[in-house]
């Protein structure tokens, strides 16, 4: 969860993120939920109160020692702990750019998906000039295979694969979903064309500039172009 735009290990940002859901429709009523890559788990009171039944599911167990946020049962995206068509809808932010097997994953969530079922993923994408620069600094700029990111002012990070929202729609498509939609965020249009402003070397006034200038700019280049966005967000239909 460091690189997800709605919060980060020790909170969550429910506000924009319901406002991703409204735009893709998703979720508009309450069911039973699977949240795959779940870390804490912050989206289990959330959704409760919403009515829905909520299941997280992680590889490790990421809770701190006398609370009560964590996962409900530790498995693998590419085998799932569940039986087939056990889930209305299933979540996975910003986890899956770290799997290694997409389309294992792609196919188990369709498996636990009930006919109908819905996914919503949230991911970042390299299909833009964040992308180019990730080609370039793995190659020539000393960082290892698949480490480069933008986030946390391009601090190497783990199994960051180059995701993209053409790789999306071949994995899902392919795993069987159908009717997927996809938007970009208007607030990270700026870093998916200009990912130079998270360096830390950046001044302050550019990015700035970047974060607050062109509002109305951005958010028709996040409509009619979603791979600018720094991330990518999906609904998906089984």
């Amino acid at each position: 969860m460091v690189s997800s735009p709605f919060g980060g290990v020790d909170y969550y940002l429910y506000e924009p993120l319901q406002k991703i859901w409204d735009e893709l429709s998703f979720l508009s009523k309450p069911g039973k939920v699977l949240e795959v890559g779940c870390g804490r788990a912050w989206l289990r009171d959330y959704l409760t109160s919403k009515g829905s039944d909520y299941v997280g599911v992680d590889l490790v167990h990421s809770k701190k020692e006398g609370e009560t946020h964590g996962p409900d049962l530790l498995g693998s995206s590419e085998s799932l702990p569940f039986s087939d068509h056990s889930f209305d809808s299933l979540i996975c932010i910003d986890a899956y750019e770290h799997f290694p097997h997409p389309d294992q994953a792609a196919r188990e969530f369709q498996r636990v998906l009930k006919p109908g079922g819905e996914v919503f993923i949230s991911t970042p994408n390299y299909g833009n000039i964040a992308g180019l620069v990730k080609v370039w600094m793995e190659r020539f700029g000393g960082y290892e295979k698949e480490t480069w990111a933008p986030f946390g002012k391009w601090t190497p990070q783990a199994h960051e694969k180059p995701v993209s929202i053409r790789g999306v729609r071949k994995t899902f498509s392919e795993a069987g979903f159908s009717q997927g939609k996809v938007i970009g965020m208007p607030e990270e249009v700026y870093l998916g064309l200009f990912p130079w402003a998270a360096h830390s070397k950046c001044p302050e006034a550019i990015r700035f500039r970047l974060q607050r200038g062109f509002p109305g700019l951005k958010k028709q280049l996040a409509k009619r172009f979603p791979g600018t966005s720094l991330h990518q967000f999906w609904r998906w239909v089984r």
